[in-house]
Formats: structure tokens, sequence, C-alpha cells
């Protein structure tokens, strides 16, 4: 039987990712699963948490034991994949036709397979090709769109949140159920002190207010890792509720995907809060464009029946 080690990195939008893509992969190849979570103990690197055991993990996937060291974690292959690495990375760069690029993206996966991994640099999403060793380690961000579109009735139904509400949660949730409630996500925390921050204030500032338009009655639910800052800021005359009870990830992804719909920033976590909402007549309003080094290229994660707003006139 194949199996697969499915290494998980990042923040909880990304963990979410990785998790669907494992489902997918098991589903595809009927793969034994087990899955290594060391980076977020050992890596002074990853400075999240593992949140995703506040979710339902298949019952059949099995963890590793952490380990300290990569090699320790990934075996002596890593010391194959480190230099295969490194001169991929290096003459793609050199690179100028997209075809080319294409080429030596086929040829970097090709070796790395052979030696039992499987890892994705440049957004150029494949499928394993199983070696000999008809085992694969399954390392990095997998933020493929098409990948959970294809299983989007079964990860509706699965990925939930399974830890008890605390008595204010149940509160925010209860008005979210009996309001025409839309979930604004805005993202602040690292993204200012990296300098991602591609949906500035006056984003949202028009996205209310067009989406108070669209839907009558709406009640905005504002979620942020800076609800002093959006409080102090976010000028609007609408019906607004923050979520300010300085919730864990799990706990604003329960209340945020139970929205009937959604106005996005330029985050995995707010792409996942709009995915898994549930309401049949769902409005999702995102940013055009995520990369605020690449004003000009469109983001590859918009659905087609998203609206889509150029956030980069507000910039």
């Amino acid at each position: 039987m194949r199996k697969i080690k499915l290494v998980f990195e990042g923040g909880l939008g990304n963990q979410l990712f990785q998790l669907a893509y494992g489902m997918y992969l098991q589903g595809k190849y009927g793969c034994k699963v087990s899955y290594d979570v060391s980076k977020f103990k050992t890596e002074a690197i990853e400075n999240r948490e593992f949140e995703l055991d506040s979710f339902d993990i298949p019952q059949d996937w099995q963890r590793e034991k952490v380990r300290k060291g990569r090699i320790k974690r990934f075996g002596y292959r890593y010391l194959l994949y480190l230099p295969i690495t490194y001169l991929y990375i290096r003459y793609r760069k050199s690179l100028k036709n997209g075809d080319s690029k294409r080429n030596i993206d086929n040829l970097y996966q090709s070796f790395i397979n052979f030696i039992g991994i499987h890892r994705c640099h440049f957004a150029n999403y494949t499928n394993p090709s199983f070696s000999l060793l008809n085992s694969m380690l399954i390392y990095g961000q997998w933020i493929w769109k098409e990948m959970v579109k294809s299983q989007e009735n079964h990860l509706k139904e699965v990925i939930k949140v399974k830890t008890p509400l605390s008595e204010s949660n149940a509160g925010f949730l209860k008005q979210i159920n009996k309001t025409n409630s839309v979930g604004v996500h805005i993202r602040r925390g690292d993204y200012v002190t990296l300098g991602l921050i591609a949906c500035n204030i006056k984003y949202y500032e028009a996205c209310i207010k067009q989406m108070a338009e669209i839907e009558k009655e709406a009640v905005f639910f504002i979620f942020s890792d800076d609800i002093p800052w959006v409080k102090e800021n976010l000028k609007v005359n609408v019906p607004l509720v923050f979520i300010d009870n300085n919730n864990p990830s799990p706990e604003d992804m329960r209340l945020l995907y139970s929205c009937n719909h959604f106005i996005m920033s330029n985050s995995t976590f707010s792409w996942w809060g709009a995915f898994l909402g549930k309401c049949p007549t769902k409005k999702v309003m995102c940013p055009r464009y995520w990369d605020i080094k690449n004003m000009k290229k469109e983001s590859s994660l918009i659905f087609d029946e998203w609206i889509k707003i150029d956030n980069s006139q507000f910039l």
C-alpha cells in the first residue's frame, strides 16, 4: 500500500490546505497517511502553532513522533533533496521563457519524486509520481484551488471545529445565525511588519458599503488580529459587531465560516472562512490582487463566482 508522510507548517489557513491535500492524495491513491508536526515544536523559524487539533483530523491518520532535526525526520534522502533544490531554484531564476520554466519544474519534480519527496516551490502544482519506494514525503505548502474545489462537498462536511464553544463565542454565534451576517476579515499582524498589506482600510470600507447595498439588513462581523486598530480606523455607517474576545484562530474560523457572506483579505485564513461558508446565496468579495510586490498579477485563488474588487485603486 502506498504511504505518504505529510509535513505541516505555517498558519491555520496553510495547515487547512495541507490537510485538504492529504485527503486528496488519500482518496486518489488509497494512501496510508501519517503526519508530522515537528516543525512547530523544534524549529525557531516556525512561529505558529499546530492548530488542527481543534478540528476533526481523519481518525486513520497517524501522528509521527516529534523529532528535532530534519535528517531524523525525513531520512537521508533529505541530503539529496537539498543540493537538487538549490540548483533547481538558482537555474530557474535565470530562465525567462515560461515553457522553459515549466520544463525545469517537471524535471525537478521527477528527480525529487524518485527519492520519495514531493514539494512545490512556484505554484506549479502536480500530483506525485511514486517511485519504487512506494512512499512519499509531502513537504511544503499546497495552496491549490483546483485540488480543494474537486473535494468541495466533502471538505465542507468534514472540516469543522470540534472544541466546545465558550460562552462568549456562543453569544457571537447566536448573533451570526439570526442575522444576515457578513464576515469581514481584516488581516494585519505580521502582514504589517512584513510589508504584505495589499488591502488597506479604504478597501474594506468600499467593500462594506457595496455589500450593504447588495444585502439588505446586513450585519457586519469584524474579525482581525488587531481589533483595537480596526475600531479606531474603520469608518462606515452600518451595523458592526467586533469579535473582540481574543480568540485562538480555530475559534475565529468557526465563527467566520458560519456567516452568510464574506469580505476577504489577501489571506489563506480569510480564503478558508469564505470557502467553508454554506449559505446557498453566499456572496464573497475578495481582493483582485494578493501580492503587494506584483499588483498587476491577479490572484489564482479566486473562484469565478466571487466578486473581485480592484484593491490596487485604494493603495
